[in-house]
């Protein structure tokens, strides 16, 4: 039985397999050249640098020239970027680090900054920050976060690493945290509020676990008691300064007690 043999069919296959071969042969010469592809230059952005100082261009290159010397002139493929990113990333005051080559023969490394949200200086005199994660991080020797101090019966110290993070816009009575986290959910509340950010420099606390604050305006202390209803508390606040504070001065008062429920008791100095 004969077959008639379909060679448009056959051409068209021809012509896949050609296209096949070309396009491999297209890939196949781009790895080749990107694997000899040299290192022309290092590009390094350290985000939030116009907030914090902890870390600098300049010490980003020092950390891949310590532990990879000089990078340009290598070859981007013997790079281990991985391993590049992990020890940038040991950095104690970076929170993420991100390294990526462009085909052009650039190296970027972009970097985050930890972000502090309050200064610990506990019982012993042993300073340190915790952040907006709720990890520990230790005081920089050339830079001095602007972020509220917390001191006074504070036990805690930094080995223990972190702190649970407790949004009080959800209180949960049931949830027990120990005296550096009601200090750290009182700091938070205050670094997600531009205005108490601004104006609430110390977290004072007290044998019995109540926490005074110490404002960067007025002559005056705010004794908020325990962590609950921390919202309420600053809202009470608020409307004082508002509507008392400007009336009767801001020099008027010694301290502002927020604790009782519905009611600002002020003491006359």
């Amino acid at each position: 039985m004969n077959t008639a043999i379909n060679w448009k069919k056959v051409g068209k296959i021809s012509s896949w397999s050609l296209i096949l071969v070309a396009f491999a042969i297209s890939v196949g010469f781009t790895e080749s050249k990107q694997a000899n592809l040299l290192c022309n230059d290092l590009r390094i952005a350290v985000n939030d640098s116009t907030g914090f100082a902890f870390v600098e261009t300049s010490d980003i290159q020092n950390i891949v020239h310590d532990k990879f010397g000089e990078l340009k002139g290598q070859t981007l493929s013997s790079i281990n970027i991985s391993l590049l990113e992990k020890i940038i990333d040991n950095n104690p005051f970076i929170s993420a680090a991100e390294v990526f080559s462009t085909i052009d023969g650039k190296l970027n490394i972009e970097v985050k900054q930890r972000r502090p949200v309050v200064r610990i200086l506990n019982f012993n005199h042993e300073s340190f920050y915790i952040d907006d994660q709720g990890v520990f991080m230790p005081m920089s020797e050339k830079y001095t976060a602007r972020v509220p101090v917390a001191n006074g019966y504070i036990f805690d110290r930094e080995v223990e690493k972190s702190v649970r993070i407790v949004n009080d816009d959800v209180a949960d009575t049931s949830v027990h945290l120990s005296r550096i986290e009601k200090v750290y959910k009182v700091a938070d509340y205050i670094h997600r509020h531009e205005f108490w950010n601004a104006q609430i420099e110390q977290i004072y606390v007290h044998a019995n676990g109540d926490m005074e604050l110490v404002p960067r305006v007025g002559d005056h202390t705010i004794l908020i008691g325990d962590d609950q209803q921390i919202h309420e508390k600053f809202e009470k606040l608020f409307l004082f300064y508002m509507e008392g504070l400007n009336k009767a001065g801001w020099n008027k008062y010694k301290v502002i007690n927020l604790k009782y429920k519905d009611q600002v008791v002020c003491t006359k100095k």
